[in-house]
């Protein structure tokens, strides 16, 4: 198999030698027509690759390709349409342009032939865009039951938590003395920002089963 690279996305083929409009075939990128694709020379360079040019993939290393629509790409999200000038968009760079909280909704691709792909759990996956993409947006299930702070479930329903709070779960109370220290960072969380750090008086967002890791020290 050969491999290569379109706006930073991997593809294989097993043939040795492509076309440009191959290339972008492979990666959904429909019709060829309306990108245009630009060949990796070097850190700084390209060089334009025609439709009908045939490319080399047994040179060393992964070959690395730009394409770029040739104007917006119209794409539909809940019946309206929106214009995007990207070839590839996770689900969430979709939600944040159209302003629905990807936290709160998940979205599902609708192909033709009825084929439906949902990226409920998939909120990275790079997704073709052309001018056929349609998506539905749906409410995400969001239950909690109860988040796990330094190893132990910690009962939490609320779908928000506070810096303080966190620290309450852990230590009962939040000292008032200035020499004491709280620091939080937190996995597993919402999709807008699954991993991270909280400082004092923050509020995020909850995601059921969340893990949190508080400390406490002292300055004195």
């Amino acid at each position: 198999m050969f491999e290569f690279k379109i706006n930073n996305k991997k593809f294989e083929t097993e043939k040795s030698k492509m076309t440009g409009s191959e290339l972008l075939t492979i990666a959904n990128l429909l019709p060829a027509e309306d990108y245009e694709l630009l060949y990796k020379v070097n850190q700084k360079g390209f060089e334009p690759i025609q439709l009908d040019e045939e490319v080399d993939l047994t040179t060393a290393g992964i070959e690395g390709f730009i394409a770029k629509p040739y104007k917006g790409v119209v794409i539909n999200v809940d019946g309206t349409e929106y214009e995007v000038n990207e070839c590839f968009m996770t689900p969430n760079q979709i939600m944040a342009i159209v302003n629905i909280d990807a936290d709160k909704y998940f979205l599902m691709e609708l192909r033709a032939g009825g084929i439906e792909v949902s990226y409920k759990d998939d909120v990275e996956h790079k997704i073709a865009i052309t001018k056929k993409s349609k998506f539905i947006s749906y409410k995400l299930d969001l239950i909690i039951e109860y988040v796990i702070v330094n190893a132990k479930k910690k009962s939490w329903t609320k779908d928000k938590i506070s810096f303080e709070e966190v620290v309450v779960l852990e230590y009962g109370s939040v000292s008032n003395d200035p020499n004491v220290i709280y620091t939080i960072d937190y996995v597993k969380g919402v999709p807008s920002k699954p991993n991270g750090t909280m400082v004092k008086g923050e509020v995020i967002s909850v995601k059921n089963k969340m893990i949190f890791n508080v400390t406490q020290t002292n300055r004195s």
